[in-house]
Order: structure tokens, then C-alpha cells, then sequence
């Protein structure tokens, strides 16, 4: 059995298919559903593209054995696509659908929030092909019979899942009520009842993996008494590439692309995108170029 550990969530995907192995079934532990279901990459400087793809990880989860959500066309399949479950916190995929309520144009708003969250989940279920497990308050033990089969499965771990990794993880959850996020105990008792013979690990800081006296050196050593062998893949040089990397990408976001969206958006609902994706093109060449980027 091996672990694999990143530096970045979104080098998850190409991992998987690197494997060259087909998974029936993949399981993400995680505090935010990773879900965006496109925008051109190739707006973004290749520096910062392995950053960027952070926010589709899960919706890319469904392509990386054979198979392609829904939204995407028509993909040569080699086969049906896994089964792709993320257990998130509730609370977070309750903050996870009010961001979506207010990005949606006022007339489609809802302030139910029990509304909201059973949409967010029907649409990830129906149209990208991802199950939504609530966890807490759902025991990750209840999953472990479903984990049990002929064909090996695949356990994907974001460490800001985690109440102990929050100070040692790129994107931190602060100033939760106790019970919110799950804890590092219960991740293991999963891990040895479940035996995934393949875990990846992302978002663990580079100083948290190259201290032997971190939360995260603790959890691999769990991980190794419980027969798991360790590799590294896509470890960044130090945490501050990565945290500058992040800040750019995400301001990039807020102040060009988000702008872009509302302003674009009556359009970007009749599908059509040819307006958003050229100003957002030529926006993304003077921001990133003012970053002192090369574009």
C-alpha cells in the first residue's frame, strides 16, 4: 500500500492517471468542494496554472479513470466512470452554497438555506457526478462498508480536512465550534478499517513535511505503522512560492474574472461565452504582466 504526498491539491488528478490503474470508486476527504467546471486555464501563466486548477480537483476526479462529468461533451471512455464521493463538513458546505447563492442573479437566490445546500448537492450529484457526504456530522465509519469490493479504491486527503493540520496547511479554516472539522484521529480508525490501497495527501505545507516533529509527520507515521509507504510528488521548493502564488491567483479572481462573470452573466447564461472569455484573456495579460509574471 503507498501514500502519495503533494504539495498542491490540484496535481491530484494527473497523479492518478500517471497510476496508469483504474479505480472504481475514489473517496476525497475535504473541507471544500473543489468544483469549478471550467474556465481557460490558459489565461494564466504557466507558473501559476498548477495553482489555479486548485478550484476544479474534485469535478476533475471523474475523468482521471475513464470517465467525464457530465458538462464536458463528448470523451472517448475507457470504461464507466468511478464513483467519486467527497465528505466535506457540513458547516463548510453550508458557507459552500451561500458563495454559490451570491454569485447567482438575484431573481435565482434562495434564502432557505436547507434549499440551497439540497440544490448545490442535486446539481454535484446530476450534472458532474459527485456524491456529497456530510462529515461531521456523519460518521466517516459509516462509509467503510461501502469502501469494501473486488477492485481497489483510491482515498484522497486534503490535510485542511483535519482540526489538527490547520497550521500547517496552505489554506487554513479559523475560528470554527469544536466538532466542525473532523480530527486526525478518527481520519486514521477510517484509513486502518477501510485499508484504501492508495492514499494521496495534499495541501500540507513544505515546512510541516520537512519537520519531523509536525502534526503531519505524525499522521505519516500512523500512516506507516499501518504498512503504508511513502513517496513525494510535485513538492514545492518552500511555502512562500506556493503562498504567493495562491494570493496572485486568488486576486486575479476577485478583481478580473469575478467582475467579468456579473458583468457577462445574462450572456454566460445563454451559453454564450465569446464576449467574457476575450475581455477575460486580454485582462488576464495586463494583470498577470503588472505582477511581473511572463504571459
Amino acid at each position: 500500500m503507498r501514500a502519495i504526498v503533494h504539495s498542491i491539491h490540484s496535481q491530484v488528478p494527473e497523479t492518478i492517471a500517471e497510476l496508469n490503474q483504474r479505480f472504481d470508486r475514489i473517496l476525497s476527504l475535504d473541507s471544500h468542494l473543489d468544483v469549478s467546471l471550467g474556465g481557460d486555464y490558459g489565461v494564466y501563466p504557466e507558473a501559476l496554472r498548477i495553482i489555479a486548477k486548485r478550484t476544479s480537483v474534485h469535478a476533475d476526479l471523474r475523468d482521471v479513470t475513464g470517465g467525464v462529468a457530465a458538462l464536458k461533451g463528448p470523451t472517448p471512455r475507457r470504461g464507466p466512470p468511478p464513483e467519486v464521493i467527497v465528505a466535506i463538513p457540513g458547516r463548510m458546505l453550508a458557507r459552500h452554497a451561500s458563495d454559490v447563492e451570491l454569485k447567482l442573479p438575484p431573481n435565482l437566490r434562495t434564502t432557505d438555506q436547507a434549499e440551497s445546500i439540497s440544490s448545490v448537492v442535486e446539481f454535484l450529484r446530476t450534472t458532474v457526478g459527485i456524491e456529497v457526504y456530510a462529515s461531521p456530522p456523519k460518521s466517516l465509519m459509516e462509509l467503510v462498508p461501502r469502501m469494501h469490493g473486488p477492485r481497489p479504491w483510491l482515498l484522497d486527503v486534503d490535510v485542511d480536512y483535519m482540526r489538527e493540520m490547520q497550521d500547517e496547511c496552505y489554506t487554513q479554516i479559523r475560528k470554527t465550534a469544536p466538532g466542525v472539522l473532523q480530527s486526525m484521529s478518527n481520519i486514521i480508525r477510517f484509513i486502518e478499517g477501510s485499508r484504501p490501497e492508495t492514499i494521496t495527501i495534499s495541501e500540507v505545507m513544505v515546512s510541516a513535511i520537512r519537520d519531523e516533529a509536525s502534526t503531519f509527520s505524525r499522521f505519516r507515521a500512523a500512516l506507516e505503522a499501518t504498512g503504508y509507504e511513502f513517496e513525494e510528488r510535485g513538492i514545492y521548493q518552500d511555502d512562500q512560492q506556493v503562498l504567493d502564488g495562491i494570493s496572485v491567483c486568488k486576486e486575479f479572481y476577485r478583481k478580473v474574472s469575478t467582475r467579468l462573470m456579473i458583468e457577462h452573466m445574462d450572456a454566460m447564461m445563454r451559453g454564450e461565452l465569446g464576449d467574457f472569455e476575450k475581455e477575460e484573456r486580454a485582462a488576464a495579460k495586463a494583470f498577470f504582466r503588472s505582477k511581473g509574471y511572463v504571459v
